[in-house]
């Protein structure tokens, strides 16, 4: 029998640095106890404002163990997900890169960065494998996503078989999937899976090209593969999100009676505007009933100073200002008065009365947003900034200038890099890991707020992106 040869001890088997995420994960169960924070409830209860799978998850378990004792499993549960996460992403990232020990427990320390950062800098001080909270599921997910994603661009690389890089991209995009059931903002996944699949196809066309090129065109079409040309990728992502879109749906109608979507996303994006708008800028909204609406909550946010008028000087006070109120003005002044009325006028039922405040939220988007366009922009750009800071750094004053050192340098070492080989691996990991952020920016900028819990998703990634270009520049083993 044909000998395999040693086992390679660097890329394969287990590696001591897996203890380190397992050791930690046990000790946050041990030591520490079940979060419930001001959302917690609304999971609970499987509130139609939500997204559905964390809810499910938590139904699937109360239904098993009854209402004593479920959320102490699923604490469990959450901390041993969080726990193989890191591994199996960090496991990814060694094999690829053929590191040792050491380079693995760097990835593990980068990747639990969240979990001991997050109690210490969030507002809520929120321990993520232990809360009751979307986050829990949402994060756990998101790096088993990256991993494959990352396989897809190493499997490519490597020339594996087309049924590989296949297995690979079709394990992800059901990860991105799940992730836009778990969080509305991650939807952007479905979207990062597609660009991914077709920069790897581009990329496999400039490998033929060159190869007609320089006359090797069939060796290189053996090991150049397509798993997806730009028509099939296409229709992935759209059925990808019909997909969620009819879960979400179903998930509605079976728990809470309506086949409808998750309501509450226009009122969110509402908030933001109505912070950007004057009241003269009512005037542009055609329905009567909506400019009424529109003229209501305003009266109200002028009257608490939720507006853009009363923020301090200064980009970052601006958003500062904004993220203060935002919650005000969607949950106070928006939902409530609105609600009052609908009380009023007989609509009590809480489900047709969230759809009515979403029809009424969309007529007076639809009105204003030519009105406020540049302002709303200026307050998207504000807010993106500091989500962009807080994926690298901390949100306080003394971090702002290393956040934008760190981002320059980034920037920097990605562009040598892939100046020097297009298809260095370091390369492609640090540029997925900036299009992973910065699409969790842009996305939650667009309706809410980047606050620290969410900002999670692309921090470590970022990281583990720069520590891969700093060891192809200095050749670090």
């Amino acid at each position: 029998m044909k000998s395999k040869g040693p086992k390679d001890k660097r890329t394969g088997g287990f590696s001591p640095a897996w203890l380190v995420p397992a050791l930690f994960f046990a000790a946050l169960w041990i030591c520490g106890e079940t979060g419930l924070y001001s959302d917690s409830q609304q999971y609970i209860a499987m509130h139609i404002h939500r997204e559905p799978l964390y809810s499910f998850f938590l139904w699937i378990f109360r239904t098993a163990l009854g209402d004593g004792s479920y959320l102490e499993a699923v604490r469990l549960l959450q901390n041993i997900f969080a726990a193989f996460s890191v591994i199996w992403l960090a496991d990814c990232l060694r094999r690829a890169f053929r590191g040792g020990t050491f380079l693995s427990l760097l990835f593990c320390l980068l990747l639990l960065a969240p979990h001991a950062a997050t109690p210490f800098f969030s507002v809520t001080h929120l321990v993520l494998s232990n809360g009751i909270l979307s986050e829990a599921l949402g994060l756990p997910l998101f790096y088993l996503f990256a991993a494959q994603c990352l396989k897809m661009i190493f499997r490519a690389q490597e020339e594996k078989p087309v049924r590989q890089q296949r297995s690979a991209a079709v394990s992800a995009l059901v990860l991105a999937v799940l992730l836009a059931l778990t969080r509305g903002q991650m939807m952007t996944a479905i979207l990062l899976w597609g660009v991914l699949a077709l920069a790897l196809e581009a990329r496999r066309r400039f490998l033929l090209r060159a190869a007609d090129r320089k006359g090797r065109n069939a060796d290189v079409r053996r090991g150049c593969g397509s798993f997806a040309a730009v028509p099939g990728v296409l229709l992935c992502v759209v059925l990808a999100f019909g997909a969620r879109t009819l879960t979400v749906r179903c998930y509605n109608l079976v728990f809470n009676g309506y086949f409808v979507n998750n309501t509450f996303g226009n009122v969110g994006l509402l908030a933001n505007m109505l912070y950007a708008a004057d009241r003269e800028d009512g005037a542009a909204i055609a329905e009567e009933e909506a400019r009424w609406y529109f003229e209501l909550s305003w009266d109200l946010a002028d009257a608490e100073g939720a507006n853009y008028r009363y923020a301090p000087g200064g980009f970052r006070n601006r958003a500062a200002h904004l993220e203060q109120y935002h919650d005000e003005l969607k949950f106070h002044l928006i939902e409530e008065p609105w609600r009052a009325v609908h009380d009023e006028t007989g609509l009590t039922d809480y489900i047709p009365e969230n759809l009515e405040q979403e029809r009424i939220a969309a007529q007076i988007i639809r009105g204003i947003f030519p009105k406020i366009v540049f302002r709303w922009l200026y307050d998207y750009a504000a807010l993106s900034v500091c989500g962009f800071l807080r994926s690298a750094a901390v949100a306080r004053p003394p971090f702002g200038w290393y956040a934008l050192a760190f981002y320059l340098i980034f920037a920097g070492l990605l562009c040598r890099s892939f100046w020097k080989n297009p298809d260095s691996r370091a390369a492609w990991t640090a540029a997925f890991s900036l299009a992973a952020a910065a699409a969790n920016v842009c996305a939650t900028s667009l309706i809410i707020m980047c606050l620290s819990r969410y900002m999670i998703y692309g921090m470590p990634l970022l990281y583990v992106g720069f520590l891969l270009l700093c060891r192809e520049k200095f050749k670090i083993s």
